[in-house]
């Protein structure tokens, strides 16, 4: 089944209840019967996208508290072994939670798909350089992503561009959750890949269609 893609004012994360229909935001869906049908249309999209956005990093927390002492020593010692230049470990003094950066130089097209899915405690997020050390102190505020002011916090830097993934029983689904300043730089890469739009209403019939 071919990619289609769904673009709406507001904050639409897929996995939440709650909506927000705030203009100031947009929200892109590609959307197919599993995330690795979607992938190459991301791939080709983020390829695009990269010209403004060049840096991709992973934001994320490590959500269990509170942290024994033992446990805070083997998160600082697991993170500096895999850690790479600019990559940033913070700890929240009031939460005492530990947040991540990390920088991803691995091109999506290398990438297994089956591999991502949603987290209420990560993101990952398309900058225009590569200074994150405001970007890590804002964040670490967060301990999950779990409503649409969430959101906002994350977008802080209207410039930020978030994506998310979702493998579900019966649809894959890639979010791309930015400001909606943005929207006419990224409606014409959308058009340049050729992907079919739907609207909210669809979405039933275009699931139920075969494979």
């Amino acid at each position: 089944m071919k990619t289609v893609f769904i673009c709406e004012d507001g904050i639409y994360p897929w996995d939440q209840v709650t909506h927000s229909y705030d203009k100031d935001f947009l929200t892109l869906t590609l959307l197919n019967h599993e995330i690795k049908e979607a992938w190459p249309s991301w791939c080709k999209l983020e390829f695009l996208l990269k010209e403004k956005w060049p840096f991709t990093v992973r934001w994320g927390t490590y959500g269990i508290k509170p942290y024994s002492k033992t446990m805070e020593y083997v998160t600082i010692k697991e993170f500096s072994k895999k850690a790479g230049p600019g990559d940033i470990l913070l700890k929240n003094e009031v939460t005492s939670v530990y947040s991540y950066i990390q920088q991803l130089n691995t091109p999506s097209t290398e990438t297994d798909p089956s591999t991502l899915g949603s987290a209420c405690n990560s993101i990952r997020l398309m900058i225009q350089n590569e200074r994150t050390a405001e970007l890590s102190q804002r964040l670490s505020a967060l301990d999950y992503i779990l409503t649409t002011n969430d959101f906002r916090l994350i977008l802080f830097n209207s410039s930020t561009l978030s994506i998310r993934f979702f493998n579900g029983e019966t649809y894959g689904a890639i979010q791309l959750i930015c400001h909606s300043k943005h929207k006419n730089l990224i409606l014409p890469k959308i058009n340049e890949i050729k992907i079919k739009e739907i609207t909210r209403s669809d979405i039933y019939e275009y699931m139920q269609s075969p494979s």
